[in-house]
């Protein structure tokens, strides 16, 4: 990007315009849109007292918003600019606005850009890095020697019913469990058809499962080739306590798309696959993000190894919560689904520390996770199943975690499909 500049704060924050983020050598922030128009107007206008009615303007060029809503972009704006006093780069003038009075130019080349982890410690991925190195080895060698553990795989059942001009998928282990999912179902239904001018559910894909002591619920937006349209797919996590805030969260307010969560870290390239997961809790956790890094060995094996963060529901930061590896392959498929994966774990590292904004024992996340760690050192076998397929995303059931969007990357196609031929042998 020729050209483009990017502007240095007092503290030594960076702000590019081009990538929409503030950041550091170490930490990077995305901006919303508001955001990104506000902070800019300012730097524009640098010295000088930018009034509320301005800043409205640019914050929200297209609608009518209140004052409050520029209260909240700008409180955001300090926090993702590590205002460590308030005004220290975003000076307030009472009775007039605000304005931003020292700053410097420097000019942007996509070379120079650092990528890295979202509100993470500096030295977190290198030591996360190095204990995975360092744990792949010796957890590996101990696994090659002492074996696996096979439990009996799960058997899952499906059901499958209507919702207005939509098919919904039902998968559970008992006729109990499906009968309770059904009535959740029912119930949800009846509570959106009570929100004034709602947007009509047709053409939607939803699979809905019930685990051992959570529920998962898994959606998009069907095109006219009856695919799911690029981001509009959905994955909850729900604890057995979060259907109301369900009713009350979501379905006031249904997502019909979704924006991708930037986390990158010089030290990992991009990921093969991403998993995007939300939380339905009082944790203080509100989504999920897992990479994922998938090699074949000449066994014919895909080697995948897993870098998993969680993210603060008020702040929106990333944490690292755990670094993984495990073998995947394609078993005999005894299950209603498509294919069945087994999963032999080799590593796992808990990178995880606590914090003041996590509740642990209300975490739906970290209890999910806890199954995992257990699974992996325990050198228990795992199974993960694919329910549904369409280029470049797969929605998948495993037995720790539940449903989930898998969204492989198009420049690592050749991969993906080498994997589809394995799964439809």
């Amino acid at each position: 990007m020729p050209g483009q500049k990017q502007f240095k704060f007092t503290n030594e924050l960076i702000f590019n315009p081009a990538l929409g983020v503030i950041k550091s050598d170490t930490t990077s922030q995305k901006l919303n849109l508001s955001e990104q128009y506000i902070l800019l107007y300012l730097i524009e206008h640098v010295n000088r007292a930018v009034t509320k009615e301005e800043l409205l303007k640019a914050g929200w060029p297209d609608r009518v918003v209140s004052e409050a809503s520029l209260f909240q972009a700008i409180r955001s704006l300090r926090v993702k600019l590590q205002e460590k006093t308030k005004g220290e780069i975003i000076e307030t003038l009472p009775r007039v606005g605000y304005q931003i009075t020292q700053i410097t130019t420097e000019k942007y080349s996509e070379l120079s850009a650092s990528k890295v982890i979202k509100n993470t410690a500096p030295y977190l991925p290198y030591l996360a890095m190095a204990a995975f190195m360092s744990a792949l080895i010796l957890v590996g060698v101990y696994l090659w020697l002492t074996g696996y553990k096979y439990p009996d795989k799960p058997q899952y059942i499906t059901r499958t019913s209507m919702l207005l001009n939509s098919m919904v998928t039902l998968v559970a282990t008992s006729e109990q469990d499906i009968v309770e999912l059904q009535a959740k179902l029912d119930d949800l239904h009846h509570a959106y058809k009570q929100i004034d001018n709602a947007p009509e559910l047709d053409n939607v894909k939803l699979y809905a499962f019930k685990g051992d002591d959570s529920y998962s619920l898994a959606w998009c937006r069907l095109g006219e080739n009856n695919y799911c349209l690029p981001h509009t797919d959905f994955s909850y996590q729900i604890s057995e306590d979060g259907w109301s805030k369900f009713k009350l969260n979501v379905l006031q307010e249904l997502p019909l798309s979704r924006q991708d969560p930037i986390i990158q870290t010089e030290l990992a390239r991009e990921p093969t696959s991403q998993v995007f997961l939300n939380f339905l809790d009082n944790s203080g956790i509100d989504s999920q993000v897992v990479y994922y890094y998938i090699t074949k060995d000449e066994d014919n094996k895909l080697n995948f190894s897993y870098l998993n963060f969680i993210s603060e529901e008020d702040t929106g930061y990333h944490h690292a919560m755990s670094i993984s590896s495990a073998t995947l392959t394609v078993v005999e498929n005894q299950s209603p689904f498509i294919s069945t994966i087994e999963v032999k774990p080799i590593m796992y590292h808990w990178a995880y520390q606590p914090n003041e904004f996590v509740n642990e024992d209300t975490s739906t996340a970290i209890r999910i996770e806890s199954k995992v760690k257990k699974q992996f050192l325990g050198k228990t076998i795992g199974y993960s199943y694919l329910l549904y397929q369409q280029p470049f995303i797969d929605l998948v059931l495993n037995d720790q975690v539940g449903i989930y969007w898998v969204h492989n990357s198009e420049k690592n196609a050749k991969i993906f499909n080498y994997k589809r031929q394995l799964l439809n042998q």
